[in-house]
């Protein structure tokens, strides 16, 4: 375990109780708020913060979620420490473990990616609809400058907003970044001012990995007038770039798209290719997104490609990108998700009265299961379309690719209920809804 003091550096002032109000009240928070807490200087600040602001406000309740990624011998301890503190301030906390297996490389995206999922279950399970994390003025920096290195375009450039959705599964869950105007310095005058000792966190200085590395150079750029509020101010007005393009997409989209309830998309194609090719590709990630079940779009060399196809003519018989199939016919642009994609998708089982999301794609409701236990959601594939249809069920008119790639619910070899289409067992009850997207809530459809 390492620890140290942090005292408040000469000059700078903590943050006030006001300031930090006014940062919240301007997003309207949930009555329940959980806070990612490391025990490190920034997250212990936030804690103090939100613990001051909490205990003002009768029907808030707050809780703190350490992840303990167990990537280091002395990282349980470290947690142990961190509900320590929350326990100082009053507020309830958890330790949420990371146990699957580490892969070999890409260890600090991998973690990332684990952190944020095992938060996001916490959150859901506390019934918190807010998740604050303690990013600063010198995160954003770095995270501009890191993404500069990468050639990111705008939407990288813009670095991190103050707020965005955290997963798409309802009531919303949302990340919030009240401090990220605020400089390093001032959180660890927070924390002198409330007598506390944070816990270090030895990877902070690791210049293995690339962020640290931009934190070494910082002083060396400072020298060149690249400061971190100068950095953070034009990530800003990236940002404002972005959501004029994302306006754009959205016009595009809603004009030319439909989404169907069965989860693939159509697009008029020749009123989709006068449009200006960044809103273009910005609508193809968008739509990959929705029809493939992903949080992220493909790499832009993929998206361009797809792109050209379209404009040259050249798609033919159809093109494959992120598990989502595109083909054109008769003047539409048709995405749908492809099957053998959707059947590797994580195993779901449901119980009478749960919901799970299937595929990335679809929010699954199982009401009642008749006679059995549970039931899996699969794909249904050709062979249960063949069922359905050999049982006298009518199928829609619907690609029938879109319709093998639908959710259905199996006992054991035998599809028992397909919510979009049927079901072969009147007890069986059971809804599936498309997982809200990006630009797709508009659509028709």
């Amino acid at each position: 375990m390492h620890v140290r003091e942090d005292p408040a550096p000469s000059g700078q002032l903590p943050v006030l109780p006001d300031e930090f109000a006014g940062r919240l009240r301007r997003h309207n928070p949930s009555n329940v708020i959980a806070v990612a807490f490391s025990g490190g200087p920034d997250s212990l600040a936030l804690l103090i913060l939100a613990a001051a602001w909490a205990r003002g406000r009768p029907g808030v309740r707050l809780v703190a979620l350490t992840v303990d990624h167990g990537l280091r011998a002395g990282s349980a301890a470290e947690a142990v420490t961190a509900a320590r503190l929350a326990a100082t301030l009053g507020v309830p906390h958890r330790i949420l473990t990371w146990t699957e297996p580490k892969p070999g490389s890409g260890i600090q995206a991998a973690a990332r990616e684990a952190r944020y999922r095992l938060l996001a279950a916490a959150c859901r399970e506390a019934g918190a609809g807010d998740l604050l994390v303690a990013h600063h003025l010198e995160d954003q920096a770095e995270t501009f400058l890191l993404r500069l290195r990468r050639g990111s375009g705008v939407d990288g450039l813009a670095a991190m907003p103050e707020a965005r959705a955290l997963d798409a599964g309802t009531p919303p869950l949302r990340l919030l970044r009240p401090l990220l105007d605020l400089p390093r310095a001032r959180l660890a005058a927070t924390v002198a001012q409330a007598g506390l000792t944070p816990v270090l966190d030895p990877s902070n200085e690791n210049d293995r990995f690339d962020r640290v590395k931009i934190r070494q150079a910082m002083s060396a750029l400072e020298a060149l007038g690249f400061d971190a509020a100068g950095l953070a101010d034009t990530a800003g007005r990236m940002a404002r770039a972005r959501a004029a393009l994302e306006a754009q997409t959205a016009a595009l989209l809603d004009a030319y798209a439909v989404l169907s309830r069965f989860g693939h998309v159509e697009v008029e194609a020749a009123g989709f290719a006068r449009a200006s090719a960044e809103t273009r590709l910005r609508a193809l990630a968008a739509i990959l997104k929705c029809v493939g079940g992903r949080a992220y779009g493909p790499r832009m060399d993929g998206l361009v490609a797809l792109d050209a196809s379209l404009a040259d003519g050249t798609l033919g018989r159809g093109r494959t990108l992120n598990g989502v199939k595109f083909s054109l016919a008769r003047g539409r642009l048709l995405a749908v998700r492809e099957l053998a994609a959707a059947r590797k998708s994580a195993p779901l089982r449901l119980a009478p009265g749960a919901t799970g999301t299937w595929d990335g794609r679809f929010d699954v409701r199982l009401d009642t299961a008749g006679s059995h236990s549970y039931l899996d959601v699969r794909a249904l594939g050709a062979e249960g379309l063949g069922l359905l249809a050999s049982a006298g069920l009518a199928l829609p008119l619907a690609p029938r690719t879109a319709l093998a790639a639908l959710p259905a619910l199996w006992a054991g070899p035998v599809p028992v209920s397909v919510p979009h289409l049927g079901t072969l067992d009147a007890a069986v009850k059971a809804e599936a809804t498309i997982v809200p997207r990006e630009f797709f809530a508009q659509i028709r459809g």
